[in-house]
């Protein structure tokens, strides 16, 4: 019998069964699929962590998610040596935009907050800087923003979770390489049974299975957790070397052209792939009901989610990203553009859920779009929480307790 068992193998699972296996004497397996060669409909789950380039950095205007961030860089130093993959790249963090814009000034002063508290540099943009740092990024003359370089940047999530899944293996943590299909408790415990015909036992369990987790049949069947289903879109830009390095100095940002509020693209610079191209890569975050542009979607079924990570195309989505690039960039030409789709659990209070919903059975989800940016210290918590059977971390639990839908 495993002391725990840890099922959905993406960011948070992966960082919580790396978390646990630096505990001795802990007998711990991780549970989930790899990711797949090809998203089919066909697949049992998919996940967020398939990508190279996700935004992380430690100014935030929720304070406990400043710690949850910084906690991680600390993290991701160890991590990097431990297993020799590299995570992190502190290539700055810059938000942007039209001089009274409300976001931006609300980033602003939140920036100049958290940087004049910690004693790190940050730097007032205006169009001087802009042309100054990067000239061939193209905004409005009366741009606005604020610049930081220290922990911030942007995190490799699929390096973030083959790291944790190696080191968690050489401490001798078991992988399981498919899905679980039911959690049954038993005395002392719980049965797991796998897709693969295998039943596992284990005293404890950790469910990490992000927007699949009411797809599950592992709550009991009253329960519902509380969280929204919301299709998310990002475009890739793949560019020639030469254009690369033009914009190997940009940092990671958000770019409001306007003061529309769903006028809002975030931008990742020049990152190479696995396939050997190199992308800049555009993604749009706002809220369906704000999103007057509707790139993002509202999901329901289990059905709509596999169909969101499948679909071949998107051209409200196209269109929107195709605009902004050549207006952000117009003297780079980009080889090809290709679209992606991920999907985000998004809970009432904008926090993630870390929480006991029985003896022994802890859940972690709702990652609200921001699991790749501190879920190396999420995974820390559900590794606290689960051997300790009770909340054992230094922000206050009720900030992370699980609401279910009526």
């Amino acid at each position: 019998m495993y002391d725990v068992c840890v099922v959905g193998a993406g960011t948070m699972g992966s960082a919580t069964a790396y978390q646990l296996s630096r505990y001795a004497g802990t007998n711990t397996c991780l549970v989930g699929p790899g990711e797949p060669k090809l998203k089919t409909v066909d697949c049992d789950v998919f996940g967020c962590h398939y990508d190279e380039g996700r935004i992380t950095r430690v100014i935030s205007p929720i304070e406990s998610e400043q710690i949850l961030a910084y906690r991680s860089m600390l993290g991701y130093e160890h991590l990097e040596k431990e297993s020799g993959i590299k995570i992190f790249t502190e290539a700055g963090f810059a938000a942007l935009g039209e001089a009274g814009d409300s976001y931006i000034e609300d980033y602003s002063s939140m920036t100049d907050l958290f940087c004049n508290k910690n004693n790190l540099a940050y730097e007032e943009m205006s169009l001087s800087f802009v042309k100054e740092n990067w000239d061939h990024l193209t905004v409005p003359t009366t741009c606005y923003g604020r610049y930081s370089k220290k922990y911030n940047g942007y995190i490799s999530v699929r390096n973030l979770v083959q790291a944790c899944q190696s080191v968690f293996i050489q401490n001798g943590g078991k992988r399981f390489e498919c899905c679980a299909k039911r959690i049954n408790e038993i005395e002392n415990g719980f049965d797991i049974q796998l897709s693969n015909g295998e039943t596992i036992k284990s005293r404890k369990v950790v469910v990490t299975c992000g927007s699949f987790s009411n797809f599950l049949r592992f709550l009991p069947s009253h329960q519902m957790i509380d969280y929204q289903l919301i299709g998310h879109t990002v475009m890739k830009f793949e560019l020639t070397l030469s254009d690369s390095k033009k914009l190997q100095d940009l940092p990671s940002m958000i770019y409001k052209p306007s003061k529309d509020i769903s006028d809002y693209v975030y931008i990742l610079p020049p990152i190479k792939y696995p396939n050997g191209k190199i992308y800049i890569k555009f993604g749009h975050t706002v809220h369906p009901e704000n999103d007057h542009e509707k790139i993002g979607k509202y999901l329901e079924t289990l059905e709509d989610v596999k169909n969101w990570y499948c679909q071949s195309d998107y051209p409200k989505a196209r269109r929107y990203f195709g605009s902004n690039f050549a207006k952000i960039f117009p003297d780079i030409s980009p080889i090809s553009e290709e679209l992606d789709f991920c999907v985000m659990a998004i809970t009432p209070s904008g926090k993630q859920y870390i929480d006991f919903i029985k003896d022994g059975l802890l859940v972690g989800t709702g990652g609200n779009g921001k699991s790749a940016k501190f879920g190396l210290e999420i995974g820390n918590i559900c590794a606290k929480n689960i051997l300790s059977g009770k909340w054992d971390y230094d922000l206050d639990k009720s900030q992370f307790a699980v609401q279910y839908k009526a």
